[in-house]
């Protein structure tokens, strides 16, 4: 398929709730506060998340795992921006956060690391009205609250909000070296399936599941409560993790924190959080073959972290892309609307997707010292893209780094 334009994100990217009132906002007016406690917001956060357009990454649910479990120490301050109407109503939310990195003062998006997509909630009416240099004067009244900072970071952004441009992207911008991937479906699996898949692909899924199934029989679970779901997350993030090390390629859920933060994920329910979490496994008899950690919002379904068995004869047939057609299948049953499969490529990512773009990265530096970080950074991310977007450059990187150059 060919790759669509990220404007095509307009309808997908973010919720379908219904939008707050789109009366005229008086751009001018909004007076911005900032705000350190993360608690102390929650009210207006939830507030304006349930009726306007985000994923389940600027929800405050996530962000508050996040800063519970990743980190509540000195290296991340929570610069929380609030902008508020003559009516007292809140227009705008911006979860940023300010990060030391040896001398450089990083501006961010607060609980970013571990968002497929990260950025900001605005008030439907506000976005209607927000052309780039209204936008661009509405930062700089936020840039005098902010504490001193060299540069600010943000990255993967959703190019468009609710069919607008998402306006921190009017910082200025570059495409992530990922690409995302995102399947639109419907209730009728079978059709879907016929419709992404070739007859030689369909032919070729049977003779690995057959192949897969002569080692034991086969078992897909969606595990959203109890001890099923905490014994299967356990064996989901040791597979995760000797993964990691096979490939040399550094342990994120070995971070401090991050492993409980997933887990704390899996424990949300929609009526308390307005995020569903649940694990799905393939099984093959009484050993997990497969794992995959999802979250559900608004809908649609977010692969977030997925796990394969160590054991070679049960790696062979793919099990990883059995488990994703299981789940996919289950979402379908679900009634959901899309499958959001994240970012880094995979061919079967590519072959079931209709949708599939770019994030935006913006690098933006303050001081000379954020001049030069950016100009290092700038060169990590070029780098990093035309080594991602080369066939030849990517298997030779991965090659050295499973051979421990890089981490």
């Amino acid at each position: 398929m060919n790759m669509m334009d990220t404007t095509a994100l307009n309808d997908l990217s973010y919720s379908k709730s219904p939008p707050l009132e789109t009366g005229a906002t008086q751009i001018q007016n909004i007076r911005f506060e900032l705000v350190e406690d993360l608690i102390a917001v929650r009210s207006d956060w939830q507030a304006l998340e349930a009726q306007t357009f985000c994923t389940p990454f600027q929800t405050y649910a996530w962000t508050h795992a996040w800063r519970t479990h990743v980190t509540s120490t000195a290296d991340v301050h929570p610069a929380i921006i609030i902008g508020r109407d003559d009516n007292d109503a809140v227009q705008v939310i911006l979860p940023l956060a300010l990060r030391k990195q040896g001398p450089v003062t990083i501006l961010e998006w607060l609980a970013g690391d571990h968002a497929s997509y990260s950025g900001g909630l605005f008030r439907t009416a506000l976005l209607n009205s927000l052309n780039r240099a209204e936008f661009l004067s509405l930062w700089a009244k936020i840039t005098e609250l902010l504490p001193p900072f060299d540069i600010a970071q943000f990255l993967a952004q959703t190019p468009m909000l609710n069919a607008h441009v998402n306006p921190t992207t009017y910082l200025g911008t570059k495409d992530s070296a990922s690409t995302y991937f995102r399947i639109t479906i419907d209730a009728d699996f079978e059709a879907l399936h016929l419709d992404r898949r070739s007859r030689t692909t369909r032919r070729s899924e049977r003779r690995r599941e057959r192949h897969l199934s002569e080692l034991g029989p086969l078992m897909f679970e969606a595990h959203y409560e109890g001890s099923t779901q905490e014994q299967a997350t356990d064996v989901m993030f040791e597979q995760r993790s000797a993964r990691f090390t096979e490939q040399g390629i550094h342990d994120f859920l070995a971070d401090p924190g991050v492993a409980d933060f997933y887990r704390a994920l899996t424990k949300m329910t929609m009526q308390a959080h307005g995020i569903e979490g649940f694990v799905s496994t393939l099984s093959v008899g009484d050993t997990i073959a497969a794992g995959l950690l999802n979250i559900t919002h608004n809908n649609i379904n977010y692969a977030l972290v997925s796990s394969m068995t160590t054991d070679e004869a049960m790696r062979k047939p793919s099990p990883g892309e059995i488990l994703m057609r299981n789940t996919l299948k289950h979402c379908c049953e679900k009634g959901m609307d899309a499958y959001d499969c994240g970012g880094g490529y995979d061919i079967y990512k590519d072959s079931w997707s209709d949708l599939k773009f770019h994030t935006l990265d913006t690098v933006s530096p303050q001081t000379i010292l954020g001049s030069a970080y950016a100009g290092s950074y700038n060169g990590f991310l070029a780098a990093k893209s035309h080594i991602k977007q080369s066939p030849t450059l990517w298997k030779a990187f991965k090659v050295c780094r499973k051979l421990g150059f890089w981490s």
